[in-house]
């Protein structure tokens, strides 16, 4: 009866192995996306972001348009250098979070931080929130899934033709496809 029960236990015993196998040797992923770790960050260069109540198309990292019609007053946005990829929004699949340099034709220099979020259905991005007037970002990155943002700013009632000199950090996290402050 012992050989008997082994013969039928040894098909049960390599088809558990084969299946243990395919588990282990599966690409890496999350369970919930479905999607490989071969996927890559979203490319901002020409992505489409809404700035305040304007839409704004870069093609290889810049944009412009008249201020008005006729106008020769410009509104430019350009994709500054800061920038990290990393998962923001938990879906396992990378993002990538950019920060905008947005001229609107008057003396302010308004700079923006985005995320380009990398969903199933394809790449959406966060609507850009204002970092501040004529400062100067110092670093972008990810702690977990919270974006840090360090920047240089100006004491209360500096003068914006000041350099900006003092230091603060400003941290933001995904929330139903938007950027939230912490």
């Amino acid at each position: 009866m012992t050989a008997t029960l082994s013969n039928r236990t040894l098909p049960n015993v390599l088809l558990l192995a084969v299946a243990l196998v395919v588990v282990v040797c599966a690409p890496t992923g999350t369970a919930a996306s479905g999607v490989t770790s071969s996927v890559s960050p979203p490319d901002p260069s020409n992505a489409t972001f809404k700035i305040e109540r304007d839409t704004v198309a870069l093609v290889n990292g810049r944009a412009e348009r008249e201020a008005a019609p006729g106008s020769a007053t410009k509104v430019t946005t350009t994709l500054a250098d800061p920038r990290v990829s990393g998962d923001v929004d938990g879906d396992g699949r990378p993002d990538t979070v950019v920060v905008l340099i947005y001229q609107p034709g008057g003396s302010g220099t308004f700079f923006y931080v985005a995320a380009l979020l990398n969903v199933s259905g394809g790449v959406t991005t966060t609507p850009a929130v204002l970092l501040g007037d004529r400062i100067k970002v110092t670093g972008v990155k990810l702690d977990g899934r919270t974006i840090v943002v360090d920047v240089l700013d100006r004491t209360a009632g500096q003068p914006l033709s000041e350099s900006p000199s003092v230091a603060s950090t400003k941290r933001f996290v995904v929330d139903r496809g938007a950027l939230v402050a912490q």
